[in-house]
């Protein structure tokens, strides 16, 4: 990248002010990128546009000189305040997701509008046909079949703090955005929750919901119905607190009873672990028994990423969109 011209500057000035970083901004420009391209008045205006595609800021905002540069949000964002987060500090999370629905809606098969399975039971029946429990890849497969992409949000600039879940319509089609780190088990609830918003409503082209946290105690009434559904949906028990009897479990314990009573119950055992730890707040534990059940496994954000790329016709996009969405599917923070 060249050094940029007076133009650019501001452009550059601009998108720091909104809170990326250079590193982060030259992490996502095209190859091709020459910031020359800004020198004309037509240039500098496609600059804009492009700028404003690839960091989800309105263009206007970025070529008129005056204005204040504006990131463009899905619509109807409801945050939920989380202590020590104020609801700015999630926009730029909210404007890169709601860039990455556009690119990967461009190369996901459009479906007429899925009829959903309000009755987390009967869901329930469905998913568990032949299979042991309903596992992350279940609920994946299922949102994907649905015409629902999941997109894990990773690849942000640093100072961007991260939602946990995102559930919101674009051009009219629903999208679930994740952003959980934690290879195994975690993701899975986290999904499920963000199914059960779509599903029960919550979710439409005026209303866009946000989960700073996935919270299993939030007291917020759509919250609890997605946690109810999720629960119901994964267990069977819409309020299924998982809590053995007896002294305190060790992982190696905890791992075995996980195993023990998910092939009983048809529940997952990560989710018999996570739901333990929750449960009793024990945490540490739940977090070793997890390593021992899922070793060698692939991670919930590689299945994510593998099965989502296998649904898009990536044929479709152009060569700033694929790679963008490459570089997105890979990437970390700046």
């Amino acid at each position: 990248m060249t050094v940029a011209n007076p133009h650019m500057t501001r452009l550059y000035s601009k998108l720091k002010t909104v809170g990326y970083t250079r590193s982060y901004i030259q992490s996502l420009l095209p190859d091709w990128w020459d910031d020359q391209i800004a020198a004309t008045p037509a240039g500098f205006q496609q600059a804009s546009l492009i700028l404003g595609q690839t960091f989800g800021v309105r263009a206007e905002s970025l070529w008129s000189e005056n204005a204040e540069p504006a990131l463009n949000l899905p619509q109807g964002i409801r945050f939920k305040h989380r202590e020590n987060i104020a609801a700015d500090d999630l926009g730029i999370a909210c404007a890169v997701a709601r860039v990455l629905a556009s690119i990967v809606l461009k190369a996901f098969p459009e479906q007429p509008r899925p009829e959903f399975y309000t009755d987390a039971s009967e869901l329930r029946k469905q998913l568990l046909n032949g299979k042991p429990w309903i596992g992350f890849a279940d609920v994946l497969a299922h949102c994907l079949k649905l015409g629902i992409p999941i997109i894990h949000l990773q690849h942000l600039p640093k100072p961007a703090k991260k939602m946990e879940g995102l559930a919101f319509e674009h051009q009219g089609r629903p999208v679930i955005v994740l952003t959980q780190k934690k290879p195994q088990g975690y993701m899975l609830f986290d999904l499920a929750h963000e199914l059960g918003h779509i599903t029960l409503g919550h979710v439409t082209a005026e209303r866009t919901v946000i989960d700073q946290k996935i919270d299993a105690d939030a007291e917020d009434e759509d919250e609890r119905a997605a946690n109810r559904f999720a629960l119901e949906l994964l267990t069977g028990d819409p309020e299924c607190k998982i809590v053995p009897t007896g002294r305190n479990l060790n992982a190696n314990e905890l791992a075995s009873a996980g195993l023990h009573y998910g092939e009983k119950n048809q529940i997952d055992p990560l989710h018999i672990v996570l739901n333990y730890g929750h449960s009793k707040q024990h945490w540490a534990v739940a977090s070793a028994a997890i390593k021992l059940i899922a070793k060698d496994t692939p991670s919930d954000q590689d299945i994510l990423r593998t099965t989502l790329l296998q649904a898009l016709a990536l044929d479709s996009l152009n060569e700033d969109d694929y790679a963008l969405l490459h570089i997105h599917q890979k990437g970390n923070a700046d």
